[in-house]
């Protein structure tokens, strides 16, 4: 495993948590977080975990929420129609 494996995984499972995708990366950067666009420095995933953690105060929202919401509003985003079937093929695989 490597990357975002575990997070994925731990989405999956159903435990509240952000994944670091290039989209949210991005996110992070254009709302003035100053993150390399590969993150792993322990100063960079703690800046991170700050803005979620401020987010998620502000908001009431879950970390999943917050992540998705960060992941969407940047880069390349698809009809629901497209996720919907992309989400279903994944499903089937894992079962």
């Amino acid at each position: 495993m490597g990357g975002n494996t575990g997070q994925w995984f731990l989405r999956y499972v159903g435990k509240d948590g952000f994944v670091l995708s290039q989209d949210v990366v991005l996110a992070l950067q254009q709302a003035g977080l100053d993150i390399p666009a590969q993150p792993s420095a322990k100063r960079d995933l703690e800046r991170i975990q700050q803005a979620f953690n401020t987010w998620a105060n502000e908001t009431g929202l879950s970390y999943t929420h917050l992540g998705k919401i960060a992941a969407y509003s940047v880069g390349n985003n698809y009809a629901p129609e497209q996720i919907d079937h992309s989400v279903s093929k994944f499903n089937a695989m894992m079962d």
